[in-house]
């Protein structure tokens, strides 16, 4: 078997998704799977040229013409660079997004079947409209683009069954679809040393630093747990984003220096999150998000915004946080004080993330679709 994985994003994107096909790529070689990674940076130079010439007239335009560009661009790259490489017999295209993977498919002479991952947190047209204000006709021509890219496509990978309900009405009839979390693979580490009373209580959180992923809540709930009288607590943010030096600041003005700490992004995060008490996942919307089952892999209790396709991964309803309002957020960080509440919780959670997030039957399950996929 020969995949060509393809993507419209860039081996240094701050994103699941180049974790997501980084790993992929190493677990199909070490299966015996032939294996072929083609991102928008192989793009061949004059397109890529033509295509930075033509962004610096898009962009002072507005944003009908930046998404019309971006989409039309991307969709270019992919396009010539797999055309460079046609050649090659490929069996399967596994598409980490659709644009991609209809540029690859129409450059191989519409000949190679497309598996595609759906990464997407909604749908790609809900996402725009979530990012900026658009037209309705402008939003009706956005759909259109996106329903004839997924026509191309019968075989379909979500991350989450939140993903195929919220996108299902730009698929066509009849397609194939499998549902399958995000697995991790987190070496065994040793026992934690029993905390002293003294120690500080680590509270971790890792994510993309924006408004999504929301981390102010969780600074706001630090301040709540001084006025509760907590003061020996610590909070560790990792990750990097635009809304970093916005949050630096924010802990300045609320006194947490000594209590808030921004750790940048981490090549493996969860070792960071291994060395903490609590896990607290902030995002307003998340589909299938790697750091909760990082967090399960280590054994760190979990507690999340029952957002998107995050509930799925907590049937416990413990997991859950009840309100995205500070104040209770730090009421539930308070009753998690208490080592015997989160051992509890860790140990219901680790027995669902035995059952639901094994690595090697998932990479199983894929290659097995992928066979259905090349035979259909």
């Amino acid at each position: 078997m020969n995949v060509l994985i393809v993507t419209f994003l860039v081996a240094h994107s701050p994103s699941g998704v180049v974790t997501y096909y980084q790993t992929l790529a190493k677990d199909l070689k070490r299966k015996g799977v032939n294996v072929r990674v083609i991102e928008s940076t192989h793009t061949p130079f004059f397109w890529n040229k033509s295509l930075n010439l033509l962004k610096r007239i898009a962009n002072p335009l507005g944003i009908k013409s930046r998404i019309f560009y971006e989409e039309a661009s991307y969709f270019i790259r992919l396009y010539f660079a797999v055309r460079k490489i046609r050649k090659e017999n490929f069996s399967v295209i596994h598409a980490q997004d659709v644009r991609s993977g209809v540029a690859a498919y129409l450059a191989l002479g519409k000949k190679v079947p497309i598996v595609l991952t759906c990464h997407f947190n909604d749908d790609p047209v809900t996402e725009y409209m979530s990012a900026h204000s658009l037209s309705p006709s402008f939003v009706g021509r956005i759909t259109e683009w996106y329903t004839w890219l997924f026509s191309y496509v019968n075989s379909y990978v979500f991350v989450s069954n939140y993903a195929y309900e919220k996108s299902k009405h730009l698929l066509p009839a009849g397609i194939h679809k499998m549902i399958q979390f995000n697995t991790v693979q987190v070496p065994e580490l040793p026992a934690r040393e029993p905390r002293a009373e003294t120690d500080k209580f680590l509270i971790s959180n890792v994510g993309y630093v924006d408004e999504r992923k929301n981390q102010e809540l969780l600074i706001r709930a630090g301040q709540e747990l001084r006025k509760k009288g907590v003061t020996n607590f610590a909070i560790w943010l990792i990750g990097d984003g635009p809304k970093r030096k916005e949050y630096e600041q924010l802990v300045k003005d609320l006194g947490l220096t000594n209590h808030v700490q921004f750790h940048g992004r981490q090549p493996a995060p969860w070792k960071l999150v291994s060395q903490t008490d609590l896990y607290i996942h902030t995002a307003l919307n998340d589909n299938c998000p790697y750091s909760i089952i990082e967090a399960f892999a280590v054994k760190t209790p979990v507690l999340a915004l029952p957002v998107g396709g995050v509930p799925e991964l907590l049937p416990d309803e413990r997991s859950k946080l009840r309100s995205a309002e500070a104040e209770q957020v730090a009421e539930q960080i308070v009753a998690h004080l208490d080592a015997g509440v989160r051992k509890e919780l860790a140990e219901s959670q680790a027995v669902f993330a035995s059952q639901h997030f094994d690595h090697e039957l998932a990479l199983d399950k894929l290659i097995d679709f992928y066979r259905k996929a090349i035979t259909q």
